[in-house]
């Protein structure tokens, strides 16, 4: 465990903080205890301990900066319907040794029926325990490297989104670990050829029941869409390191199939962007940046930041939209461009982007550069930073 110095943790020596339940947050959890009890969780956001700041807040509580960004959208008159495709590795997690040397299956099966009937107990359980804690699965299916699954979200409108992710990910690791599997949302747990683990984010805006990014006389992406994607597009470099928020993110970026420059394109799965467009129910962007790794809030919230930035001052995507700049190939260079980012930095707030920078460069960009200099292997480093806590 590391101990960094947050000013206000120091001020307050130590001191409890409030977890307030957020309404309408409480489901079941039918899979804890094997079943054997009823157990219920509840969502919570932070809160200081009067006198301290008389209780505000913690603006770094990511659910909580999740909600004052679509609150922000609510006053322009938007509602953002969004959904995750989350990527994951899954491996044998039996006698000694290690896990990474067992995945579910070997190869690049995309799409294969065989293997998910071949495990169909494991995934029927942790669909009909997400089904009941509140979570809809539109999909699931083998990707392109040895052990590696997606499930995919059904959309839904404002913070809901985002709870669907972050149960999901709970789920799928405690569902697994109870039948001998261990899952892991680590975006490249092995060096070496092979994919690595995304988590694309879609959305739309909706406004008196249409979606606002379908223009209906064009039958293409309206206005409203243009600018929401240049704002993303600006923002670029800043958001990697909000969505590809880890050291071991930057294996996965400039490969193939993933980003590597800060581009948009229709239909395009080469680009950062990915443009879709056919119908009034079936038109929205895709976000290809974030990785597997990514804190679901900070995606949204990060998101619609850059997104309301692009709204309000009008920005439409460059004229080469299609190339683009590289994207940063470290957390390191991308923590600096967020830094620099005072639109992003003044939207997520002093306190989070303050508490996120020292984390990331105190904790895990600092045991990295030490394993380097010691001589040992950086990947064996990441595993131990990543491979168990997401």
């Amino acid at each position: 465990m590391e101990i960094i110095g947050i000013a206000e943790v120091m001020e307050t020596n130590f001191s409890n903080i409030i977890a307030r339940p957020m309404p309408g947050t409480l489901h079941d959890l039918p899979w804890a205890a094997q079943g054997k009890y009823r157990i219920g969780e509840v969502l919570c956001e932070t809160f200081w301990m009067p006198p301290y700041r008389d209780g505000a807040p913690q603006t770094a509580c990511t659910r909580y900066m999740a909600r004052t960004q679509l609150d922000r959208l609510s006053t322009l008159g938007y509602q953002l319907m969004s959904g995750y495709e989350a990527e994951f590795f899954m491996y044998r997690k039996h006698g000694d040794g290690d896990v990474t040397s067992r995945p579910m299956f070997h190869g690049v099966d995309v799409f294969s029926s065989l293997i998910l009937s071949e495990h169909e107990e494991l995934f029927c359980l942790i669909s009909e325990g997400l089904s009941s804690a509140g979570v809809d699965i539109v999909a699931q299916q083998t990707e392109y490297s040895s052990g590696q699954l997606e499930f995919a979200t059904a959309t839904k409108f404002g913070i809901k989104s985002a709870d669907q992710m972050f149960t999901l990910k709970e789920a799928v690791k405690e569902i697994s670990l109870q039948r001998g599997w261990q899952a892991t949302f680590m975006t490249k747990p092995i060096d070496g050829p092979g994919c690595s683990s995304g988590m694309h984010f879609s959305g739309s805006l909706w406004a008196g029941g249409k979606n606002v990014f379908y223009d209906l006389e064009t039958n293409q992406l309206s206005e409203v869409g243009r600018h929401w994607a240049a704002g993303l597009m600006k923002h670029a470099a800043a958001l990697c390191a909000l969505l590809s928020p880890t050291v071991n993110c930057y294996r996965r970026l400039h490969t193939p199939f993933t980003p590597d420059r800060n581009n948009c394109g229709f239909e395009n799965r080469h680009a950062m962007l990915r443009i879709v467009s056919t119908s009034p129910h079936t038109t929205y962007i895709e976000n290809r940046l974030p990785s597997s790794a990514a804190n679901p809030y900070v995606v949204l919230a990060a998101t619609v930041a850059a997104g309301i930035d692009g709204l309000v001052n009008r920005l439409e995507p460059p004229s080469d939209a299609d190339h683009g700049e590289t994207l940063p190939s470290s957390l390191s260079e991308a923590l600096s461009a967020l830094e620099a980012d005072k639109v992003l930095c003044d939207a997520l707030g002093e306190e989070f982007i303050r508490w996120f920078l020292a984390v990331k460069r105190e904790v895990e960009i600092a045991k990295v550069n030490k394993a380097k200099e010691e001589g040992r292997d950086e990947m064996e480093v990441e595993r131990e930073l990543y491979f168990t806590f997401l």
